[in-house]
């Protein structure tokens, strides 16, 4: 691997974990719009399944947020300042950082509720109490912390569209990729 890359690309375990989180990111997402409006009694299946693609997500993000820091930094696009590039690169790493953390708050949610919290029908041990202090103080941003994301991408989408005009830098850039 190499530190120096060519202006506007990434390395390819950055574009592999940017396609792996897209993607495990846009399943877990269905089942969040999906999950509050299926009844009650049959919640079970639902619930297995954003346990289990929340580990994929939060465990993905946490290497990704690892790979931001010791992988090789990526150069601007052709034309496009470096402190704009950074501002997009910030964007990113706290996106993905959000992701990281609601990964975190969810599993200390599932164990204030007392739930079991199955990986692909594996069980995750409880390694705390439950308790109602521990789901009122995590259930609120684990919810919340979703609004927040979307803000996030909004400000990812309205900063790449001005980029591109600005400093035609493509909105390819704005997907994973190697394009940057």
């Amino acid at each position: 691997m190499t530190d120096q890359l060519t202006p506007g690309n990434q390395d390819r375990t950055a574009t592999i974990l940017g396609w792996a989180i897209f993607i495990a990111f846009f399943v877990l997402f269905f089942n969040i719009i999906n999950l509050p409006r299926t009844p009650l009694g049959q919640r079970e299946g639902m619930q297995l399944w954003h346990d289990s693609v929340g580990w994929i997500v939060g465990l993905l993000c946490w290497f990704r947020i690892y790979w931001f820091i010791k992988g090789p930094k990526p150069q601007p696009p052709e034309g496009m300042p470096e402190d704009s590039f950074a501002f997009s690169r910030a964007i990113l790493f706290v996106i993905i950082l959000v992701f990281a953390v609601e990964f975190l708050i969810g599993i200390f949610y599932a164990w204030g509720e007392g739930r079991q919290i199955n990986i692909f029908g594996a069980h995750f041990p409880q390694l705390l109490e439950t308790s109602e202090g521990l789901r009122i103080s995590t259930g609120y941003p684990h919810s919340a912390l979703a609004f927040y994301y979307l803000m996030l991408f909004s400000t990812w989408i309205a900063l790449g569209w001005w980029q591109n005009r600005k400093y035609k830098s493509g909105w390819r850039r704005l997907f994973p990729g190697e394009k940057v």
